[in-house]
């Protein structure tokens, strides 16, 4: 038994708080270190969690402190320079999704990791939900066969995230609803597959939505997507179809992955709106008929969460789960959907 505690840094604390609280209720951590730009984010979370030490200055804590692991959780266009900087200092790294802007970015962070010899784990937090674990273990077990399509969502009725610094959203962002949303949905839906290898892809963009609200707010240059769609074919002949939107003309917000496979399928389905309301299903054929059997019924062991499972490939000195190759080949199928959007045509992997 491995007793060994961690001493973990955090830096950005408005999407960071969840990982702090993770943190603060492991057992495996034995101190937490906090560093953000706002003063008064920092003094929150750090009463909060009781936490004393805290910094302003992301050189100066690295510097100071020696520390074992640290999640980043600050604006996309940061994820590759302090990633990169934390594994140089000996650090590992979980980063928050994407991985980066761009393709560009992610492989320079992969080898960063490569060279240091430090772990750097994306924060695909999809994977770690109790259906999401236990469709896959279904998956694994060989019930649904072999999977030859699937279409993965996550479409909002109204959720621009008015929050971001839309004006230089393209710069800070990388991009809109799907590198917002899509990634989370795509991720899922590759892990599910087993992360083939795309071939090509057709995609699009559209910003007809929130185009009149933004001026409206007065934010200028207003050029990120507000829903972005793709199919892609896999080597292997899969078929997967990407939908993600901040806004669109629907119904509530809805986080949707449905897999066709040839022995059974299965939908994991949760609408969000009035009521929280989910229908997780798999559907396989039993004495010559299809039945509907929901996936509550599938039991499995509780997973540890994203956070956890990061420190424990530390402790355990193992492959974290969710890999910066993985990382890396979702970055670069959203790089291929931008460049479709923007070329009018198909785009081959390269």
């Amino acid at each position: 038994m491995n007793n060994r505690k961690l001493k973990v840094g955090v830096v950005g604390l408005t999407v960071g708080a969840s990982h702090v609280k993770d943190y603060a209720s492991s057992d495996t951590v034995k101190e937490i270190v906090l560093c953000d730009v706002d003063e008064s984010r920092l003094k929150e979370i750090g009463d909060i969690y009781n936490i004393s030490k805290k910094y302003t200055d992301f050189d100066k804590m690295l510097k100071e402190e020696n520390l074992d692991a640290i999640s980043i959780a600050v604006p996309n266009f940061l994820h590759m320079r302090l990633s990169i900087q934390a594994m140089e200092a000996g650090v590992h790294v979980l980063c928050e999704k994407p991985m980066a802007r761009n393709a560009v970015e992610g492989r320079k962070m992969l080898e960063a990791s490569q060279k240091y010899n430090k772990k750097l784990m994306i924060n695909f937090n999809q994977r770690f939900l109790h259906e999401c674990q236990t469709l896959k273990s279904v998956i694994d077990e060989g019930k649904l066969g072999e999977i030859y399509y699937v279409r993965t969502q996550w479409q909002r009725r109204r959720g621009v995230p008015w929050w971001y610094p839309l004006s230089s959203g393209k710069e800070v962002c990388g991009g809109g609803a799907l590198i917002d949303l899509g990634v989370h949905v795509l991720d899922r839906a590759m892990w599910f597959c087993g992360y083939p290898d795309p071939e090509w892809v057709l995609g699009n963009t559209f910003c007809k939505v929130s185009k009149d609200e933004a001026a409206r707010k007065g934010i200028q240059n207003f050029e990120l997507e507000d829903m972005g769609v793709a199919m892609f074919r896999m080597t292997n002949g899969v078929m997967l179809e990407l939908e993600a939107s901040w806004a669109s003309n629907r119904e509530n917000e809805m986080i949707t992955t449905r897999i066709y496979g040839s022995k059974g399928g299965a939908v994991l389905q949760r609408e969000i709106g009035a009521v929280n309301d989910a229908c997780n299903t798999v559907f396989l054929e039993i004495g010559g008929e299809v039945r509907n059997i929901p996936l509550e019924e599938m039991k499995i062991s509780k997973k540890p969460n994203v956070r956890q499972a990061f420190l424990d490939a530390i402790i355990k000195d193992e492959e974290v789960p969710c890999t910066p190759q993985q990382g890396l080949k979702i970055t670069q199928m959203l790089d291929m959907v931008y460049l479709s959007a923007e070329n009018g045509t198909p785009v081959k992997f390269e």
